[in-house]
């Protein structure tokens, strides 16, 4: 049994979570749970504990530090934690804080041997209260270097390794055919459309998915199809372990100073959005973080030169949406319509492919009614596999991608998460590093180890 300590109380936790945390505490796997958060967000906190079924054992709220782009002291948060401490009972941290606080939250548990679940990404690094992606990398293998000399677990939360479609359908299935046939995986591409529609005031004001402290997307829902794609392109390296392989990236990116371009003007001017706000030759305008990406690449064996796997990655939030509001309505989870389709294709050379389409459906009127289908279409060299049809196709409907966070979040609690582990977002961040360093130097050719 542990005792649990939130990190940042939300409307994700309260909404999402919460039910989890109940039903580990019925069965005993926590005694209790508590909170920490901001001293600017106890209003809204002191809410979402009023109406939460179960109520925290003890809140702590710390002082926010000016433009918030400050790490917290380490001395705060061990004070914070020994507060909260039960005595006896060891603790677990989960932590649910804004990206760029997650690193002093972690690097806290690492270095105390406390078991940790943080949110995705694992982590923004902050220089000089600016987003510094080349960071990432050497960040994340010295937090797995001092982890690995603990007994304590450290997961991250991500909607890719639970999830009924992308994990079970699509993953594990293509594993299985790549070994059956000693064929490597040749072709992929993933398209994500977020829609989500953030005006231009929005991009200066917003606090819980802020551009200005310069990152953007791939530090955001990004994060979950890097992941599915970083799982897909390493069952080269599965089935091949002998081979030294390399991911070329080469990405561009769209931002906040580009959107008046992109929109339609007579629409922008009906949510008072009209005309470039920031002027083309400021400094200003090019500080914040990107809103679309869209990149190639290639796997590539090192020791030969010759090219495994071509794709494209695509992270976009400039796609439809569902808003129609100007201002951003209280009491409402999806404050910027935002409705997600993603489009992915895995090929193995001239034997199969597998094709999965899965995209929001708004149920009703309210904004938060939304619900997920997903169809899956494959298609094989059926006169040679005789197992396989030439064309297959299978829907899902009442999907929520939540659900497979939900699993990650119920085998954490239990102690019994493994698909998830700190050790193996390594791969993913280092993606995330490539693919954002080559935006911010556009079309900049990145190479990752596989």
């Amino acid at each position: 049994m542990h005792h649990l300590i939130v990190v940042g109380f939300d409307e994700i936790v309260a909404n999402k979570y919460l039910q989890c945390i109940r039903d580990a505490i019925n069965s005993g796997y926590i005694d209790s749970y508590s909170i920490i958060d901001l001293e600017s967000q106890r209003a809204e906190i002191d809410g979402r504990i009023q109406a939460a079924s179960v109520k925290p054992r003890g809140v702590v709220y710390l002082p926010d530090f000016g433009d918030r782009a400050r790490e917290t002291p380490q001395e705060l948060i061990a004070a914070a934690v020994q507060r909260l401490r039960v005595p006896g009972v060891p603790t677990k941290v989960y932590i649910a804080t804004e990206v760029r606080a997650h690193e002093a939250y972690l690097r806290f548990c690492v270095e105390n041997h406390i078991s940790s679940l943080v949110e995705k990404p694992v982590l923004a690094p902050i220089v000089d209260g600016r987003f510094k992606p080349s960071y990432i990398t050497k960040t994340m293998e010295e937090l797995i270097g001092v982890a690995a000399d603990s007994s304590a677990e450290h997961s991250v939360m991500t909607l890719s390794r639970y999830h009924q479609i992308y994990n079970h359908k699509v993953v594990a299935s293509l594993r299985e055919r790549m070994e059956r046939w000693e064929a490597p995986l040749t072709s992929f591409h993933l398209r994500a459309a977020g829609g989500v529609w953030n005006l231009q005031r929005e991009f200066e004001s917003r606090d819980d998915h802020p551009y200005k402290y310069g990152y953007g997307m791939m530090m955001h829902g990004a994060y979950h199809y890097v992941d599915l794609a970083t799982q897909i392109l390493s069952l080269n390296a599965e089935l091949f372990p002998e081979r030294q392989l390399g991911l070329e990236v080469s990405a561009f990116g769209a931002f906040p100073i580009d959107q008046h371009q992109r929109l339609s003007q007579p629409i922008a001017r009906s949510f008072q959005d009209a005309g470039a706000r920031w002027p083309a030759d400021s400094d200003e305008s090019f500080r914040f973080g990107e809103t679309d990406v869209t990149s190639t690449f290639r796997l590539v064996d090192a020791a030969t030169g010759r090219t495994v796997s071509l794709g494209t990655l695509s992270f976009e939030q400039t796609t439809p949406s569902i808003r129609d509001w100007a201002e951003l309505p209280d009491g409402l989870y999806n404050v910027n319509g935002r409705t997600s389709s993603v489009n992915l294709e895995a090929q193995l050379s001239t034997l199969f492919s597998t094709h999965v389409h899965c995209y929001d459906i708004p149920r009703g009127v309210s904004a938060d009614g939304i619900d997920a289908f997903a169809r899956v279409t494959t298609r094989a060299n059926a006169a040679l596999l005789p197992d396989e049809q030439y064309m297959s196709e299978e829907s899902f409907d009442g999907l929520f991608h939540s659900d497979s966070n939900r699993q990650l979040m119920e085998h954490w609690l239990r102690g019994s998460e493994q698909r998830s582990s700190l050790a193996s977002h390594l791969r993913p961040m280092q993606v995330t590093e490539a693919l954002t360093s080559s935006v911010l130097a556009p079309g900049r050719l990145v190479t990752v180890p596989v």
